[in-house]
């Protein structure tokens, strides 16, 4: 594989990546890994800093070191990260639902490449990665057998899994740390003085093929003998600083434009990101499809497929037009249904109107001027709704779904008079991010939903706490909150309970979004989910909504399961 010189902005992003999926942002990482083009790898990334966050750094440190020196010691490297890729992706799979799908992703775009090679690490890399797409690769069985050794279990902990990938190396390459680097030095020596000597392999350079594309080693120990940077270190508060900056810049280019001002955001972090959810950030979008094109790297490309999946939206909505437009319908029906019989005309006794004759004689006799009676009704703009739909990226395989399912309820909504505020929401980097598509009083935005896009992961809790805030916006009395949700909360950003910090994923994410959908409750503002996750969810689904949840299985249930939750809830007001 021929050397490439990698780009500063894509070592950022690499560099993003690994903190990201580390969950600590103060160390600089020693080993970056790229695809073929020198683009930051969001799977192989994502997995070097789950390593870090799972086994210690000092293990691999120690395990990649034992490594150097030797003449095959890319192989092995290559052989180790294989191991340490399938024990923490097993360990990380059930608390970051993004992974699996991150992974048959990477492992496609291997097969797709092709590679034909009868080197053992290419035909062992390339039947890992068909095993992950749940596929039977074609081995021999000596293949078979180290592919099988390497694809080590999630349960184990560091030292205990450095010592399974060193004695696979022993048994099927007879590797043994120090003895084989002796070994090889002897071997050298001896066929020197023979006057057979060969040309010693060249240093192995900083940047060197990795995996399917590219790895930067920055420290000694994987740099081929000699230290190409100095030793991880922390971040001071000067890059931590410009860190932060460049985070911000990156959030905003992939988004677009912000919502609110930078003082104003600063007052609801510091209003918002505190307790449980302190050290996170806030960004809202407008959700707009405008393309700045002064914005390249890897930013500008993801602007431009959250732009590419705003086509595919419309594209799929207009393609089953006539099934959605008769779920608008029925929809609205149900809406207006229980709208009429909540605004029911009501018959009050007071002391102006109509003169009710059964009652005159408790004015001669009880002195009660309540004679006549009255018909209030109710205003409509007492209810408003705010719709939230999931825009992490578990949502990915459906975006063109959760699109029309929130444009057909604000929609519908939208005739009926009710006020409708739309968001998505993600969490990237350590920022929630809220998106907001069109407001109570932009009747006539309903398309800008088509907008919507997935990524990241997703902070439920603190979504519902920002959402919340701004209910204060609300013209109405009353108030509904419907989600599309999974019920899968996760997150990169450590959760503060105490003086701990636990992981928030899974029992940890569940309750912290139960939560702040009690804190809600005790608002008396309604909360509703539409329920989007798998059979094994529906329990969390319960923990988070009680019986406040409906799951969509097809769309000629979409009107009626929905219409169903929101007509429950106006008749509860």
């Amino acid at each position: 594989m021929d050397l490439i010189e990698i780009l500063d902005s894509e070592k950022r992003r690499a560099r993003n990546l690994i903190w990201n999926a580390a969950g600590d942002y103060s160390f600089e990482p020693d080993f970056k890994a790229y695809d073929g083009e020198g683009r930051a790898d969001l799977y192989w990334n994502s997995i070097i800093g789950a390593v870090r966050k799972n086994y210690g750094q000092q293990t691999v440190d120690a395990l990649l070191e034992s490594f150097q020196g030797c003449k095959d010691q890319v192989l092995y490297e290559e052989l180790a990260w294989l191991a340490l890729e399938n024990a923490v992706f097993l360990r990380e799979s059930p608390r970051r639902p993004a992974l699996p799908s991150l992974r048959r992703s990477y492992a496609k775009r291997v097969l797709a490449l092709g590679h034909a090679s009868d080197q053992t690490l290419n035909i062992v890399e390339n039947a890992h990665f068909r095993r992950a797409l749940g596929e039977d690769p074609s081995l021999r069985p000596w293949e078979r057998k180290l592919l099988d050794a390497l694809e080590l279990p999630g349960d184990l902990d560091g030292p205990a899994l450095a010592e399974r990938i060193l004695d696979t190396l022993r048994a099927c390459f007879g590797f043994i740390p120090g003895e084989t680097q002796a070994a090889e030095a002897r071997e050298k020596k001896h066929r020197f003085l023979l006057g057979r000597h060969r040309k010693g392999s060249a240093e192995l350079p900083p940047v060197r093929g990795f995996s399917y594309g590219y790895g930067e080693h920055t420290v000694s120990g994987q740099g081929g003998g000699r230290e190409v940077s100095p030793p991880q270190r922390l971040l001071t508060d000067l890059t931590a600083a410009q860190s932060e900056a460049a985070l911000r810049t990156y959030v905003q280019n992939v988004f677009g434009p912000p919502l609110f001002g930078a003082q104003q955001l600063q007052e609801l972090e510091q209003a918002l990101c505190v307790d449980e959810h302190k050290g996170c950030h806030l960004y809202y979008a407008r959700g707009d499809d405008t393309l700045d094109p002064h914005i390249r790297g890897y930013a500008g490309a993801q602007r431009k497929t959250a732009l590419k999946q705003m086509e595919q939206n419309r594209a799929a909505y207009e393609a089953d037009a006539v099934r959605h437009r008769n779920s608008i319908l029925r929809l609205t029906a149900r809406i207006r249904n229980a709208m009429l019989a909540y605004l029911q005309p009501m018959v009050v006794r007071s002391a102006s109107g109509q003169l009710d004759a059964g009652r005159i004689w408790r004015g001669l006799y009880l002195d009660d001027d309540k004679v006549f009676t009255r018909v209030l009704r109710t205003d409509p703009g007492d209810i408003s709704v705010d719709l939230l739909l999931d825009g992490s990226t578990s949502q990915t395989d459906r975006q063109a779904e959760v699109a029309a399912q929130g444009y057909m309820i604000a929609e519908s909504l939208t005739r009926c008079g009710i006020p409708v505020r739309v968001s998505s929401f993600c969490s990237l980097s350590g920022y929630t991010i809220l998106t907001r598509y069109r407001d109570y009083n932009e009747t006539d935005r309903n398309g800008r939903i088509f907008h919507y896009f997935t990524t990241g992961c997703n902070r439920d809790g603190l979504a519902l706490r920002a959402l919340g805030r701004g209910l204060d916006d609300s013209p109405c009395e009353h108030r509904i909150v419907i989600l599309l949700s999974d019920a899968k909360p996760n997150d990169v950003v450590k959760l503060v309970q105490g003086d701990t910090l636990v992981d928030y994923t899974a029992q940890n994410g569940i309750e912290n979004t139960a939560h702040e959908v009690r804190a809600l409750l005790h608002r008396e503002v309604s909360v509703i989910c539409v329920f989007t996750g798998d059979d094994g969810d529906v329990p969390a689904a319960h923990t988070i909504y009680g019986r406040d949840f409906a799951r969509i299985r097809s769309l000629d249930q979409f009107a009626d399961t929905v219409g169903t939750l929101i007509q429950n809830q106006i008749r509860s007001l």
